[in-house]
């Protein structure tokens, strides 16, 4: 058996059991969908943090440029401007 028609065979397996499932008469507490509220809080708080790490690069892929991490981000930022400040007090 080929490993394509293994996955087709073990998607068309968990499918028919999501389809054909019996209902379960289950009690979800309170705690349950506050946990299933916080995943999903969680997951789109990884979603942002992965957009933002990688926002430079899909800038660059999206016009086509090259990007290039040794570039200066912060080049504009005057971090001296407090030392001036304490100095002349």
């Amino acid at each position: 058996m080929s490993s394509s028609s293994q996955v087709i065979t073990s998607l068309v397996a968990i499918l028919s059991i999501a389809v054909f499932s019996a209902e379960a008469h289950a009690y979800m507490n309170p705690g349950t969908g506050s946990m299933i509220l916080q995943a999903l809080v969680a997951g789109f708080a990884v979603i942002s943090v992965t957009v933002k790490i990688y926002w430079y690069k899909l800038v660059a892929f999206f016009k086509g440029e090259t990007y290039d991490p040794e570039e200066d981000l912060l080049a504009d930022i005057d971090l001296d401007d407090e030392e001036t400040e304490k100095s002349s007090d």
